[in-house]
């Protein structure tokens, strides 16, 4: 139940419903994706905030990599930090648990049964989440600023007021190398956690206000710390700073953001944020359910990437899931927020500058070294190419370059023009995707005149013809003696394919296509390829390829590989094909509910696939500046661009899912696409829609 409680500032009532400050914040519903696999958290942040303050539930399986699961009953406190969407665990940091009366030891250390909840009891909207627990008599209210975590607890048992906090609680299994806490005020504590899991060595500190003294500091080790307040105070707000940097700064990020405000203060605050970030997007029309769907998905694109800089500190952008979100969040982005692009990629060149080589998947001061390629890449060369020059081009493609010999996999790669199967794991995923990116630097080469880039990366962007056998039709693994790996099964998972079965890589030439389809014996096999992708029985979901959820056919929505692929048939001269599928994508693997995400929703790439679906644009190939159509969700929308200029998306029937005919500015489109620079003049573009299949 999501109910809208009023809070009072300043004497003044203030109802959080639809009349607050902007509509927008009540279309959201931070509960959507904590179902299923979909790995979102409910909990309240503000947009690329580094903190998270969220419920957790869980620390120790795969649904529990964000820390929450809408399936448990029981919450185990509230901890600061939090990843959206990922299929690997980490953060998590100093859990915070209220109790009531006595608290006991077990094995040494304090303990609190978790906390028995009711989802009528719970309530979220962006940045902010709420929980009643009658059974312990607490109430829990949290919001957030960039850096720092807003806790208030409404105590109304007797009995000593307690918080417990866990200092080495985290997702997974994390090995903790140094941790200590330390009271250094009557109302104030500061402490330190360096661990290891996701990443190597990550620190994290934070520095803790409370708005009542604390009566008893009780550490158990270096672990636990158990604050008591006396058993008359009603309510206890508490302010906590974090930083990647040391507890001095986390200390400073809490008062820049925070100090001399209230809990409400600061909740209303995060409320105006998040209503002027979504407004970026206004749509008119659909149902209730559907701008659920469209404004939570707007929500998930603006969670990540995280500032994890501190507030006196240059902006530094972190949690970048590359692999998955070059595909439509990057250039959804370049769109609407060049800004938050030029950050991030200022950061990704830091890195570059510190480390020798490009992010591939980077938490926090860390990297992850997960997933395949270097998809760094795609998004500095599709923003460059969208005219977002704010970088040194250069340098940029310079360090693009480097990168691109160093992946594990670049001897095999680079000797045999391939990725051999004998030698390295995901081979056939890493020869397909690698291709795209040199794809992308031959582009950016190009642009800037650097002809000799631009013709030996061209050249490598062939290198997929290597790994097709033309007498299967499939991308498949070939070893070190040009042999093809024996027991080839397209409906079988295998080391050569990154989360997926020979079908979801199989049309993995983006860059290429045209190409792709004469290796395929020409555009009508091409076309029953593509027609069989979504017509073959679905294969079981088992254990080993939990990423391949959301299936139509053999297509997998639940996982990026296939996220082009509806769009493909425009390709074969078949679009009103592209457009069913979207349509039925868009209808059926995104809903109104928890389960309603089809797969992780990978740090904003799920979500921005639907958004970009639901306008009637989606970017197929990324660096190539073409956004092709779909049949828009809603009636009108307008999409405030980067440039200050305003884009108005119309449908004169939307709830057709086949185009007939398109205009920009009153000037029919004959593609079926159009490209960035064109959106960028912003304007009218205008769908007009059929019942019927129109070729």
């Amino acid at each position: 139940m999501h109910v809208k409680q009023p809070f009072l500032i300043g004497g003044l009532l203030l109802m959080c419903t639809a009349a607050c400050v902007n509509p927008l914040k009540s279309e959201v519903d931070p509960f959507i994706g904590t179902g299923f696999h979909g790995h979102t958290f409910p909990g309240a942040t503000t947009p690329n905030g580094l903190v998270q303050l969220s419920p957790d539930t869980r620390t120790e399986d795969w649904d529990a990599c964000s820390g929450y699961h809408y399936s448990d009953d029981a919450i185990l406190g509230f901890s600061h930090t939090h990843l959206s969407g990922t299929g690997c665990a980490d953060l998590g940091d100093f859990l915070f648990t209220p109790a009531i009366g006595n608290v006991t030891e077990v094995d040494g250390k304090y303990s609190i049964a978790p906390l028995p909840f009711s989802h009528d009891n719970e309530t979220a909207a962006p940045g902010y989440y709420s929980v009643k627990f009658p059974e312990r008599g607490i109430d829990v209210e949290l919001t957030a600023t960039a850096r720092t975590g807003a806790h208030k607890y409404i105590f109304k048992g007797e009995g000593k007021r307690h918080i417990l906090i866990n200092l080495v609680h985290g997702m997974g299994e994390p090995e903790i190398h140094e941790v200590s806490v330390s009271q250094v005020g009557p109302d104030e504590i500061t402490g330190t956690k360096v661990q290891s899991w996701w990443i190597s060595g990550r620190g994290v500190y934070f520095n803790a206000k409370f708005s009542e003294p604390i009566e008893e500091y009780e550490p158990k080790g270096d672990t636990q710390v158990l604050l008591t307040f006396a058993e008359n105070v009603k309510k206890l707000e508490v302010l906590v700073g974090i930083s990647m940097t040391d507890e001095a700064n986390a200390k400073t990020n809490r008062i820049k953001e925070t100090e001399g405000k209230s809990f409400d203060e600061i909740r209303l605050e995060a409320t105006r944020i998040w209503d002027d970030k979504l407004g970026v997007i206004n749509v008119e029309g659909g149902s209730e359910d559907l701008r659920k769907v469209f404004y939570t998905s707007l929500y998930h694109t603006m969670i990540t990437p995280n500032l994890i800089s501190d507030c006196d500190a240059k902006p530094f952008y972190s949690t970048l899931s590359l692999w998955d979100v070059f595909r439509t969040w990057a250039p959804l982005e370049n769109l609407i927020d060049p800004q938050l692009i030029s950050g991030m990629i200022d950061s990704m060149l830091e890195s570059y500058d510190r480390n020798g080589i490009l992010p591939v998947w980077p938490l926090a001061h860390g990297e992850t070294w997960c997933m395949i390629g270097y998809h760094s890449i795609p998004v500095i060369a599709d923003a460059w190419l969208c005219g977002i020059r704010t970088f040194d081009g250069n340098k940029a493609l310079d360090a693009m370059v480097s990168s691109s010999n160093q992946d594990e996999t670049s001897p095999g790669y680079n000797k045999y023009g391939y990725v051999p199967s004998d030698l390295y794991g995901q081979a056939v995923s890493e020869t397909l995707e690698m291709a795209y990116d040199d794809w992308c630097i031959a582009r950016m080469a190009e642009d800037l005149g650097r002809k000799d880039i631009a013709e030996e990366y061209f050249a490598r962007s062939k290198r997929y013809e290597n790994l097709f056998d033309p007498s299967t039709r499939f991308f498949r693994g070939k070893n070190s003696d040009g042999k093809w790996v024996d027991n080839f099964d397209p409906l079988v998972k295998t080391d050569d394919y990154t989360e997926a079965i020979p079908w979801q890589f199989r049309f993995f030439v983006p860059h290429d296509f045209a190409n792709f389809e004469k290796l395929m014996g020409g555009r009508e096999k091409t076309a029953a390829a593509l027609d069989s992708l979504f017509t073959y029985e679905a294969i079981e979901v088992t254990d080993e390829i939990l990423d391949m959820t959301g299936l139509i056919g053999e297509y997998a929505h639940g996982n990026e590989p296939s996220h082009n692929m509806a769009y493909l048939f425009y390709f074969v001269d078949q679009p009103s094909k592209s457009q069913h599928y979207v349509r039925r994508i868009l209808n059926e693997l995104y809903t109104a509910t928890p389960e309603g995400i089809s797969g992780n929703e990978d740090c904003g790439q799920m979500s921005a696939w639907y958004v970009m679906s639901a306008l009637g644009i989606y970017p197929v190939c990324p660096a190539s500046g073409q956004f092709y159509f779909a049949a828009p969700l809603f009636s009108k929308a307008e999409v405030k661009l980067g440039n200050g200029k305003v884009l108005t998306i119309l449908a004169d029937h939307p709830e057709y899912e086949y185009i007939s005919g398109v205009t920009f500015n009153g000037e029919p489109v004959e593609n079926n696409y159009i490209t960035y620079n064109e959106l960028l003049k912003g304007g009218e573009l205008s769908f007009t829609l059929s019942k019927d299949p129109v070729e």
